[in-house]
């Protein structure tokens, strides 16, 4: 039994040890790319990065593309659930639209380093990319709630969900150029659209 006990023990042991190496590995790389791009970021960088061997790094990822794959789709699915719980923290009895563009870009602008990644790393992507995924799933839910009680007839959901993502995609991207506005201020101006669109003028010839 105390042999077993010992095996066990270190197994665990083993198994912490490559859990921190991997994710070692994982904040390198988003440093890199963040730093580099994709296209100019080695696996050399990364493994100097995260103070391993370059072989090290292929006993855990194939190659720079399941590095940089896995970043994003870990990053995000991490990201999603901590907008959900954001949301439901503030909406217990369901989420409105603007509390979850809040939560979005309040993780966003916390977090610019992975969302710079996804959205500028120059890698080609043949589909959308995880951001607008991300995002769109979770716009997808609430519009889906309201449709539910009756309150989007005559809008097109899919439509709708994809307008909803590129605005907020867009004002994630204007972090990557500028500090300001923070979170609460570009909530403030994107439901102020949302709710109350542009001046009847800006549509008609007339001042």
């Amino acid at each position: 039994m105390r042999d077993d006990s010992v095996i066990a023990e270190k197994k665990r042991r083993g198994a912490r040890r490559r859990a921190r190496t991997r994710a070692d590995i994982l904040s390198a790389a988003r440093e890199v790319f963040a730093e580099r791009g994709y296209h100019d970021a080695s696996i050399a960088e990364i493994a100097e990065r995260a103070d391993i061997a370059v072989g090290t790094f292929y006993l855990y990822f194939h190659d720079k593309d399941e590095a940089f794959t896995t970043l994003l789709n870990e990053g995000f699915e991490d990201a999603r659930k901590r907008v959900m719980e954001a949301v439901a923290t503030q909406e217990p009895d369901g989420p409105t639209l603007p509390v979850v563009i809040q939560a979005i870009l309040q993780h966003a602008y916390e977090q610019r380093s992975l969302f710079r990644i996804a959205l500028t790393g120059g890698r080609q992507f043949t589909s959308t990319s995880p951001v607008q995924t991300a995002i769109a799933e979770i716009i997808a839910e609430v519009l889906e709630d309201a449709h539910k009680q009756a309150a989007l007839i005559g809008y097109d959901l899919p439509i709708l969900t994809s307008l909803l993502t590129g605005m907020i995609t867009q004002a994630i991207a204007w972090w990557f150029e500028h500090d300001t506005p923070d979170p609460d201020a570009m909530t403030n101006q994107l439901v102020r659209v949302l709710q109350h669109g542009l001046p009847a003028h800006v549509f008609t010839s007339q001042p």
